[in-house]
């Protein structure tokens, strides 16, 4: 009888535990993905006002303001929608980052990619909690057996 109330006790610590886990890698992803969000739209208005009356024609502004946009939707997704949603919101947060970051390497603006910087930490950031905690999510993980090949993942 005690070796049975011992191991019911045991497994309800178990489970808290594992539910306050998931919520916490939830809000670290939510936190994570407004600063992402916060420091994107930054990059693309400070960006865009910084070269006045040249930002509507400026060839780096629709990548930055696309990753904005795509950020925007990521924390979204972080916040209302289910984890293999966001696992998908952020494949595609992955590909418009990629296309930014490539344009603003490509420039010789030294400025330019130094103004990129912040917006790329907190890129990596978010890319380290989607890893480590929603891989359970993402079907490709089982097909590859893990994130080791995985370019967006690396």
């Amino acid at each position: 009888m005690v070796f049975g109330r011992h191991f019911a006790l045991t497994a309800l610590g178990l489970a808290i535990a594992l539910l306050s886990g998931c919520a916490t890698t939830q809000v670290q992803t939510a936190t994570a993905a407004k600063r992402l969000e916060r420091r994107a739209a930054a990059f693309a208005s400070r960006f865009c006002s910084e070269h006045g009356a040249a930002c509507g024609s400026n060839r780096y502004l629709p990548a930055a303001r696309s990753f904005a946009d795509q950020a925007h939707g990521f924390r979204s997704a972080v916040e209302n929608d289910s984890d293999q949603q966001v696992v998908m919101a952020f494949k595609n947060l992955w590909l418009k980052y990629h296309a930014l970051r490539d344009e603003i390497c490509r420039s010789r603006d030294r400025r330019l990619r130094a103004d990129l910087k912040p917006t790329a930490q907190a890129f990596v950031d978010v890319q380290i909690l989607v890893e480590n905690g929603y891989s359970y999510a993402d079907p490709t993980v089982y097909a590859m057996g893990g994130y080791t090949l995985d370019p967006y993942y690396n």
